[in-house]
């Protein structure tokens, strides 16, 4: 959740900070992809210390710093130290994105592990719900206070960022009262750690009292896939823990794993930042020709002739209009039909991943990453073809739930990577989808002003290929058990 807002909330920071920020519409571009770039140049450091310094130490560290950084920046009147420090953001909050998975998946056994990993997506869907919902609440006020000191003028949207801050701060201190993974521990050869913890989850449950519990010691029997030297230097040890994912026995997955989040993060960026603005250009549209004949393509179209970017360069003298759309005047009012789209597509985002928590086990991972692919691509299609405001606003929407699928896939990389590079597995193969993300992010409108026609065949195209690499990928292993006498 903590991930999603700090690095999409500049949807909507970006509009109503422009003026204070003189962003051009380079910089808006920019602003848009920086965190996700944080984010990417941040996660094999942080897949390195999550394997080696622990997975608790990393979430916290990450979340708290994240916070500070946030409210340092709303403080920010410089154009080029913001988008600094939105990079610096994204870097520190990237360390609890791939790694809470893990953490999580290691408290839980082989039955309830991928439900329970699905079920945590759930709150990228509050994420998604929380950026809009803010945003609505906070943006419309017109109220303005100066910090001389700062030479800042402190208006709504500084704000909304240090609100979009707070849920950091309050995750920080409820994983601060949760222990670190037993089963990490254990991999690091604390074994009494472990025990004395879960001896306590053993309490909790049961109602018991920790001495009753029926385990005295733990043989931990996976064998080791890291072989680290004692005074070893930080790139050699990040290397010993990076090494066996692209080795003969896990080369293959990671490379599957990594191009599967990499498509489902290019596609749903692509598409998702650039979703109020279609449907905004259809409304428009709608307003000219009948509803029933509004097209997605032809609002595009519609759009680029009759707000040509040659007369705006080079306004005719007695053009009044045109040159008013050219002044020096600075508008900062964000559309507010902006937040309820983006809380409809939240609360689906709910449904789905509420649905895929609930039957991943029924259906399976594999079997339900695909019927993903294969709903969205339809809708997707469909949506560049029919007619009809209303029926495309939908069948778009539908589209954008892709997106649950990446928490599959997380379910499907905790089981199929071992403990000692599970960390690291999830942050690399999630820096490709972060990497897809900022790809997507950039080209989605190229693709939606200079190809429309072809958009969801590119997005159809991709995902026949993760259909393709679902089929062929091996089904998990299960993980070697641990023997536990009493």
């Amino acid at each position: 959740m903590c991930v999603i807002i700090e690095t999409l909330n500049s949807m909507f920071i970006a509009p109503a900070a422009k003026c204070d920020l003189n962003l051009s519409l380079g910089d808006k571009g920019l602003l848009y992809s920086i965190s996700f770039l944080g984010v990417v140049s941040g996660s094999h450091l942080w897949g390195y210390l999550a394997d080696t310094r622990g997975r608790k130490f990393v979430t916290l560290f990450s979340l708290l710093s994240s916070a500070v950084f946030s409210f340092i920046g709303s403080l920010i009147s410089l154009t080029w130290l913001f988008m600094v420090l939105r990079f610096v953001n994204g870097f520190l909050i990237g360390g609890s994105s791939a790694i809470i998975y893990a953490y999580v998946g290691e408290f839980h056994d082989n039955k309830y592990r991928a439900k329970v990993v699905s079920w945590i997506s759930t709150f990228i869907a509050l994420g998604n719900m929380y950026l809009p919902g803010l945003a609505w609440l906070i943006l419309p006020e017109e109220w303005s206070y100066e910090i001389s000191g700062l030479n800042v003028s402190f208006r709504p949207w500084r704000l909304l960022m240090i609100v979009y801050s707070l849920p950091c701060l309050f995750f920080a201190v409820l994983v601060f009262f949760l222990p670190e993974s037993p089963k990490y521990l254990i991999s690091q050869g604390k074994h009494q750690e472990a025990l004395a913890i879960l001896r306590k989850i053993f309490s909790i449950n049961s109602g018991k009292s920790e001495d009753e519990f029926p385990v005295s010691s733990i043989i931990w029997e996976e064998t080791s896939e890291v072989n680290h030297e004692k005074n070893e230097g930080l790139l050699r040890s990040m290397w010993e823990q990076t090494a066996p994912l692209f080795r003969k026995e896990y080369l293959l997955r990671t490379m599957m794993v990594s191009m599967l989040q990499f498509i489902m993060f290019f596609t749903t960026a692509a598409v998702i930042m650039w979703y109020p603005t279609v449907l905004n250009l259809m409304s428009e549209y709608g307003e000219v020709v009948s509803q029933s004949e509004v097209t997605m393509c032809k609002s595009v179209m519609y759009d680029q002739n009759n707000k040509n970017v040659n007369i705006a360069l080079n306004p005719p003298e007695n053009d009044t209009v045109t040159k008013l759309l050219v002044s020096d005047s600075c508008s900062d009012t964000v559309n507010e039909s902006v937040f309820l789209v983006s809380l409809i597509v939240g609360g689906c985002y709910a449904v789905c991943y509420i649905f895929n928590g609930t039957f991943i086990n029924i259906i399976g991972a594999k079997r339900l990453l695909i019927g993903i692919m294969i709903v969205t691509t339809v809708c997707g299609i469909c949506a560049q073809l029919l007619h009809g405001y209303t029926v495309i606003q939908i069948t778009l929407g539908i589209f954008l739930m892709v997106a649950t699928g990446v928490g599959v896939v997380n379910a499907v990389v905790v089981d199929l990577f071992p403990t000692q590079i599970r960390g690291m597995a999830l942050a690399v193969s999630l820096m490709f989808g972060r990497f897809g993300a900022v790809t997507g992010s950039n080209t989605g409108g190229l693709i939606v002003y200079n190809a429309c026609d072809y958009l969801f065949y590119i997005c159809g195209a991709a995902h026949i290929v993760v259909i393709i690499i679902v089929l062929l990928m091996a089904s998990q292993k299960k993980p070697t058990k641990e023997k536990v006498p009493a």
